[in-house]
Parts: C-alpha cells; structure tokens; sequence
C-alpha cells in the first residue's frame, strides 16, 4: 500500500496546486477548497500517526471517530488521550455515525452529547459509516446537523476516497489538471497509509495481528489465571 511519507507529498502537492485545508465545512466553498477528511474505521492510533504527518506539513483535517465500532472503543482513558491530542493540534475531531445500529435517527443526538461532553467539541459535521440509504437523499441531515454526503460536499465539490485501498494518485493527477469548480473533497483512510502491507488484505491481517498482540497482553494484565 502507501506510506506516511507519500502521504505527506501528496499532501505538499496538493497545497502547491493551490488548495487550501479547511476545516469548517460550513463556510462558503470556493475552487481552491480542500476539505480533507478521515474516518476512522479501524485504528485510532493510525488516526494519530496521521495527525502528526499533517501537522508536520502544517494542515489540519477533519477526523471522524465511531462511537459504536466493534473494533475500537474512543472512550478508553488511552484513546481519548489520543483524540484530545489530535484536536490540540488543530484538527477538527467529530462523529463517524453508523446509522444501521438504532431504530431511527433520532438516536444520533445521543451520540453527539456524549461525544460533545468527554472531548469538550461542538458537533457540525457528520460523517455516516456505511451511507446506504443517504446517498438516494443526500440532504438528508442528523438533527439539522450536516453530514458529508450532502451534495455540496458529494457532488458539487470533486470527491475522491481511498475506500478499500484504491489508489487515489490518478484521480488526483486529473483532477489537478482540470478546470476546478468549486474544490476537493478527499476522503482519506489512515489504515492504507501506514506502510504495514502490500495490498488491503496484507495491510487488514498486520493491523489484525497488532489487535489479537494488544488483547493477549490485556488478557495477561487482567486475568492473572490466563495461559497462552
């Protein structure tokens, strides 16, 4: 896969094409906006690592984190340490909203207080795992809260993602040599760029591998009659 390192060249590229890194999703959009965004679907440390490139290359993001993933828990002491460190650098750190765990939507806003109380952020953009649905009415909101895949965000702007791996550099070679309308919106995955594989099921076994480690060591910690 990719690396941290062409990770922030392309990020260097990018700003020397003449984008500009936002992360207020509810200013008004011009041809040179970039709005870089991050959902966290599988590691808040990989989230990290990635706060630390853009922060070297000096721009900020917007990370989204799951408060319903059966992969990580956000509200463990160590990870909300992580988040918090994320936002002190200046990125924006908000909600990745799975809509398929409740009901009705209605059970976002239970999501948002108890995001907006422990990290101390005020909720203004949405992203939504798995959008389904979302996308035959993309102007759908939470609450009257905005979510990414409104169409200012998903059809007007260029959009490009990463999702399941996919090599992004063409798309953005062209794009780079269009006319612009009114700026892009990339979608960048943390895990593909950590440097771990050489194709996504390489890169999903290693950061498996790194899971089943952590829980055996836990499984030591917390259980003192535990043998491997």
């Amino acid at each position: 896969m990719f690396n941290i390192s062409k990770y922030e060249d392309l990020m260097k590229k990018l700003v020397s094409a003449g984008l500009k890194p936002t992360t207020n999703w509810n200013e008004k959009l011009t041809s040179n906006s970039l709005l870089l965004r991050h959902d966290i679907d599988f590691s808040i440390e990989f989230a990290h690592q990635l706060a630390l490139a853009e922060s070297r290359v000096k721009i900020c993001s917007t990370f989204f984190f799951m408060l319903t993933s059966n992969i990580y828990n956000p509200l463990s002491a160590h990870n909300q340490k992580l988040i918090k460190s994320i936002a002190d650098m200046g990125h924006k750190v908000s909600l990745h909203f799975d809509p398929t765990v409740y009901e009705n939507l209605e059970y976002f806003l239970y999501e948002k207080n108890i995001f907006e109380n422990i990290f101390n952020q005020k909720i203004d953009i949405v992203s939504i795992h798995q959008p389904g649905l979302f996308l035959n009415n993309n102007d759908i909101t939470l609450s009257g809260t905005p979510q990414t895949y409104q169409d200012v965000f998903f059809k007007r702007m260029k959009y490009i993602s990463d999702s399941n791996g996919r090599d992004i550099f063409p798309q953005i070679t062209k794009y780079l040599e269009e006319p612009r309308e009114l700026g892009l919106h990339l979608l960048i995955h943390p895990i593909w760029w950590m440097g771990i594989g050489g194709n996504p099921t390489e890169t999903c076994n290693a950061l498996r591998a790194r899971i089943l480690n952590f829980n055996t060591s836990y499984f030591r910690t917390n259980c003192l009659t535990y043998t491997e």
